[in-house]
């Protein structure tokens, strides 16, 4: 001890491997996602070195080998720390991501005279006079306080009757959210072309929160979660349709998951909509909590969660997990190339995307997409939930921070990493589909003319209520046993889920 005492460097190295290894340990309790007998192992290996480091700096042979063994625990044990820093920004970044992005553009004819909405003074505005109101009103304020004066306005019923005014020349000008384009080019199919964007004013609105207090303990209480899948690329927090509308009745007291898709042309009242029933893809144009709100009136259940992604965050996702394991139910060719056999098949990020995206070549289309789409969902969960992610593991979730959104807290996603670290359980996974038959009808967001759309099947959706709240229900000694069917229709005509009034209409039965 006395020649320890004697080497005032050692006892430096040796305070300060003390000093880094506490901070380590208290990074990872603060992190909150390492499982307590792995911060155990942990401190005892710490234990171990520190102990070696005391008794190398008290012979003369293996000082020098010492410190050196110290300087490189050290520098691992800040690499340690700074990955788990790393990983938990990434989920603060994205957890608890409330904010949708709205973008209302200004559109004249091609030629007509303004280049600005500063040239629009005496301009009539063409404006949605229910659907997307308080958006607009907001994009109005901005035409008032750019050219002095209120606009005068025209209100019209849906995007038809709206572009066909901007057509006639009743209006110089129109307001369309951009949400809505794709939904205008599928009936008039050289919009685009024969018009201009003035301007494009963006309102950012925080999502609104449910005003029941969340889950306890996440680990402990099962919990509904809504995953909306997005059509189209880029930054998240735009709004959009809603193709993908997947809930994920999630039990972690009986390691179960019941995946159920519901058809996006279903055509039931939205949340906003008075009544009057729409496709529920078109319930993302107002945000995911319409979405969310929608489904539960649908089969009478709360979610209490959502997860929202697009295309970019699938191709990216799975590429980040170094490709799945992909069940296919068919072997097909999907319309963007990749071909799928049947049973598993090792895909990339852009094999998965036309994976999900493909419905022309199943006869009951939309429905095998909707299965697809819950093909996927298991094959990325088994995936993220095995140690072979964890090359990968803080890069991931700095990539799904930029396409991914979630009003998840961090504390709540960390405990299930936490729960899913320690038990490494092997989860259940079953699904569930919601059946209906094709029809052509007026809907909220276009009055003016026909769209396809899927009747409910009622005693399908009452089905699906009960077996939802039966796995929320469940405990570990009566669990929801496997053998039970799920509720996939069985299709006799091709569905179509495309917004044009020629869409074919499908018929289905129960099986």
């Amino acid at each position: 001890m006395k020649t320890l005492l004697k080497r005032k460097l050692s006892i430096v190295f040796l305070v300060v491997q003390i000093l880094i290894s506490a901070a380590l340990v208290g990074v990872t309790v603060f992190v909150g996602a390492i499982p307590t007998k792995f911060i155990a192992v942990l401190i005892a290996v710490m234990l171990f070195f520190l102990a070696y480091g005391v008794f190398s700096q008290m012979t003369d042979k293996l000082y020098i080998v010492g410190r050196v063994l110290c300087m490189a625990i050290c520098l691992f044990y800040i690499g340690g720390g700074y990955y788990c820093v790393y990983t938990y920004s990434a989920i603060e970044e994205f957890a608890g991501n409330q904010v949708k992005i709205d973008r209302l553009s200004y559109i004249v004819l091609k030629d007509d005279a303004a280049q600005s909405i500063y040239d629009t003074k005496d301009y009539k505005f063409g404006i949605l006079g229910v659907n997307d109101r308080a958006n607009t009103d907001k994009a109005l304020a901005k035409v008032e306080e750019a050219v002095g004066q209120k606009p005068e306005i025209g209100e019209y019923e849906d995007n038809d009757t709206l572009v066909d005014a901007l057509y006639a020349k009743d209006v110089s000008v129109i307001v369309i959210n951009e949400a809505n384009r794709n939904l205008i080019e599928e009936y008039y199919k050289t919009f685009s072309d024969d018009t201009r964007v003035l301007s494009t004013h963006s309102v950012e609105t925080v999502i609104e929160e449910k005003k029941e207090p969340k889950k306890d303990d996440i680990t402990t209480t099962p919990f509904n979660l809504y995953l909306s899948g997005i059509d189209l690329y880029g930054d998240i927090e735009q709004t959009s349709r809603s193709d993908v509308n997947v809930i994920m009745t999630v039990n972690p007291n009986t390691k179960q998951i019941l995946l159920t898709t519901t058809p996006r042309d279903y055509y039931v009242p939205l949340s906003v909509s008075n009544g009057i029933p729409d496709k529920l893809t078109h319930a993302g144009n107002h945000g995911v909590d319409c979405s969310i709100k929608t489904l539960e009136m649908l089969y009478d259940i709360d979610i209490d969660y959502y997860v929202r992604v697009n295309f970019t965050s699938v191709q990216k996702i799975v590429d980040l997990l170094g490709g799945i394991r992909l069940y296919s139910d068919f072997d097909f060719t999907s319309d963007w190339g990749p071909s799928f056999k049947k049973g598993y098949n090792k895909v990339n990020g852009k094999q998965a995307l036309a994976f999900c995206r493909e419905r022309h070549h199943f006869a009951n289309g939309d429905y095998q997409r909707g299965r697809n789409h819950q093909h996927m969902v298991e094959a990325i969960l088994n995936k993220a939930m095995s140690p072979d992610i964890l090359p990968n593991y803080a890069k991931l979730l700095k990539t799904v921070s930029k396409n991914f959104q979630t009003n998840m807290s961090a504390k709540e996603i960390t405990a299930l990493c936490k729960m899913q670290l320690d038990d490494m359980a092997q989860w259940k996974v079953k699904f569930a589909n919601a059946n209906g038959t094709g029809a052509m009808r007026t809907t909220f967001s276009y009055q003016s003319r026909k769209l396809y759309v899927c009747l409910p099947d009622y005693n399908s959706v009452d089905k699906i209520s009960k077996k939802i709240k039966k796995y929320l229900a469940a405990t570990p000694e009566s669990e929801v046993q496997e053998d039970e069917g799920d509720d996939t229709g069985d299709v006799k005509k091709p569905v179509s889920s495309d917004d044009s009034a020629s869409s074919a209409a499908p018929a289905n039965k129960e099986q």
